[in-house]
């Protein structure tokens, strides 16, 4: 028998490790998570706004919920240059500005890193792209930012290596 991981849900504890609530199931519907290839949110990320960022990484997407579980709307990562990658939302990282002006969603599948303004969910750019040289990726996982706005990809199976992009003022 294959067992694949993943509950298809998002779990919240109080800070004494109890019980509270959950929400999401397996499926395509909003608020649901993808049924195979490993269907757990592929990340949770709480914004300053108060509301919950997760990746729905098998269906190109960031579900944002308010911490009660009720969706609040969903971002599809589907930049149209690219129509054929899945594995579209493998992480996210919010800007550390207070207002955390940008979400930087990892794209597995195209080997990107997209920039999208976080609250209208906009392409405004990208880093990287498909390659083993520096600023290029290898199967990109997962995504943070320092308290100055650099940015750290760590690659995993191919590309196995950590990678720094420092903030550049404009």
């Amino acid at each position: 028998m294959k067992q694949e991981h993943g509950n298809h849900r998002i779990v919240v504890f109080d800070s004494a490790g109890n019980y509270l609530r959950q929400w999401g199931s397996a499926g395509s519907g909003e608020g649901q998570f993808v049924e195979r290839g490993g269907g757990h949110p592929h990340c949770v990320v709480l914004g300053n706004d108060g509301l919950v960022y997760t990746c729905d990484r098998g269906q190109n997407r960031i579900q944002v919920f308010d911490r009660e579980g009720t969706l609040q709307r969903v971002i599809a990562i589907d930049p149209p240059d690219y129509p054929m990658a899945t594995l579209r939302a493998t992480d996210i990282e919010l800007s550390r500005d207070e207002q955390q002006t940008f979400m930087f969603v990892v794209d597995l599948g195209s080997n990107r890193i997209w920039i999208l303004e976080r609250e209208s969910g906009v392409l405004v750019g990208s880093i990287g792209g498909s390659g083993h040289m520096a600023g290029e990726f290898t199967f990109p996982h997962t995504i943070v930012t320092d308290s100055e706005g650099n940015i750290y990809a760590a690659e995993t199976i191919g590309g196995r290596r950590n990678q720094k992009f420092v903030k550049v003022s404009g």
